[in-house]
């Protein structure tokens, strides 16, 4: 019995040494990510590209107008050039944000973004957000994008 457990502890020593390890490298990961984002689509976790690409369809499509805007499709095209994505790529994430409840779908883009180092990239990413909630018209839109970036900006 004692052996057993002898042999129990060793094994739980060698799992948790392995786990211990392995946080260590995923936190050096984001602790070595670049202060200044100089390209996106090398600087940036896939996570955070994708919730650039769902804040700024969210702001696209709060209506009709900003949704068939050849404007606001232009800022999405230029951020996913920016970003190294594709259209399939960006659809995809597009449609499982929103197979989530909406709550679920912004606290993932609300993460993602505060994990970029570099605020005044996420400002850029702010003026074009709000450029396309300034097309869509809709209030409740721009002010909502305004208090998302404002919590984003100060964490």
């Amino acid at each position: 019995m004692v052996a057993v457990l002898i042999i129990l502890a060793i094994v739980f020593f060698f799992i948790s040494v392995s786990l211990h390890n392995s946080a260590d490298k995923q936190e050096e990961k984001f602790n070595n990510r670049p202060l200044i984002i100089t390209s996106p689509s090398n600087d940036l976790f896939t996570n955070q590209k994708y919730a650039i690409i769902n804040i700024l369809a969210f702001a696209q499509g709060a209506n009709s107008v900003s949704a068939y805007s050849d404007e606001a499709n232009g800022i999405l095209n230029q951020w996913l050039s920016k970003l190294g994505l594709s259209h399939v790529e960006a659809e995809k994430a597009i449609r499982l944000s929103m197979s989530l409840p909406p709550e679920r779908s912004v606290q993932i883009i609300r993460d993602s973004m505060v994990e970029i180092k570099d605020k005044v990239f996420v400002r850029s990413v702010y003026h074009d957000v709000e450029h396309i909630a300034q097309i869509s018209g809709d209030e409740d839109t721009i002010e909502f994008m305004k208090e998302l970036f404002n919590d984003i900006l100060t964490h």
